[in-house]
């Protein structure tokens, strides 16, 4: 994939057209001839995705897009179609996976679909990747993910201070 960034170089700040060809810069800086920001480009990711004609959510990885991973997922003859609610970026896609149905393994109801709505999916999968920032494809879930953390950051702090009978459980 070609893609074209725009923005400013973060050694002197002038702006700067990029051109980035399967994760790689084609180019330097025009003004410094410098490296004008930094690439990370993951191995895969690590999804949740919905299918309202299935029970519970499906939780795996892939290597490539979620798009083409849905699009493979519908193609296979399965009652109505997946639609991606969260997304995590992975290093290691097939290690986090199995972290993630390793530690939500009383929730599995058959090989990767769990019995979980989709913010407590996403909160569970954020937690278990130690914080890793989720790509939503829900704006109103993704706010109510949010709203969670900051509940719960509350609640937290106000058991630290000895003021909730109920200790914050991850």
């Amino acid at each position: 994939m070609i893609c074209q960034y725009s923005g400013l170089c973060q050694n002197c700040d002038e702006k700067v057209i990029i051109t980035i060809l399967e994760g790689k810069l084609l180019e330097s800086c025009q003004n410094c001839g410098g490296r004008p920001f930094n690439l990370k480009v993951y191995k895969g990711l690590v999804y949740v995705v919905d299918n309202p004609k299935q029970m519970g959510l499906k939780i795996g990885m892939s290597e490539k897009t979620v798009e083409q991973r849905i699009k493979a997922l519908n193609s296979t003859g399965v009652v109505g179609s997946f639609k991606p609610i969260v997304t995590f970026p992975s290093d290691n896609p097939k290690k986090d996976e199995k972290k993630i149905h390793d530690k939500l393994a009383k929730f599995n109801i058959s090989k990767e679909h769990f019995n979980l709505d989709s913010v407590e999916a996403a909160l569970k999968c954020y937690r278990i990747l130690n914080r890793r920032k989720p790509i939503f494809y829900n704006k109103n879930i993704e706010k109510e993910f949010w709203e969670q953390i900051e509940k719960d950051r509350q609640e937290i702090q106000r058991c630290l201070k000895g003021k909730s009978e109920n200790p914050y459980a991850v």
